[in-house]
């Protein structure tokens, strides 16, 4: 009977350990990056880009006329930084360029830009 408990004790401690083991040690790690949702209005479509305040534009993607897309924002575009703008540029030549108000980001947060009409 002892024999018999000790077992059942052992198989318990092992099918316990295998479930804490599959959960990865503890809650998964917060999401570092920021989202941007972008809505085209124009008839143009648009290739998108950040402009942090001191670099150069980093491209994001691309949004077609009449539609809405999102992107993430990785961590290393934002922290730091007194703000950024998104830019709009048509694919095409014909249009210029939209540049956004100015925007701050944490990590976890949406942002939503809505490209006016051409």
């Amino acid at each position: 009977m002892r024999s018999l408990l000790h077992a059942s004790a052992i198989s318990l401690l092992l099918a316990t350990a295998a479930c804490a083991g599959g959960s990865g040690g503890g809650d998964p790690a917060p999401d570092s990056s920021a989202k941007v949702r972008i809505e085209n209005r124009s008839t143009s479509d648009m290739d998108i880009y950040v402009r942090p305040s001191l670099d150069r534009p980093i491209r994001l993607g691309f949004v077609p006329a009449s539609d809405t897309a999102e992107f993430a924002l990785a961590r290393a575009l934002f922290a730091g930084s007194a703000g950024f703008h998104l830019e709009a540029r048509p694919v095409r030549a014909a249009g210029r360029p939209v540049l956004s108000e100015p925007f701050t980001a944490r990590a976890g947060e949406e942002i939503f830009w809505s490209i006016p009409p051409q």
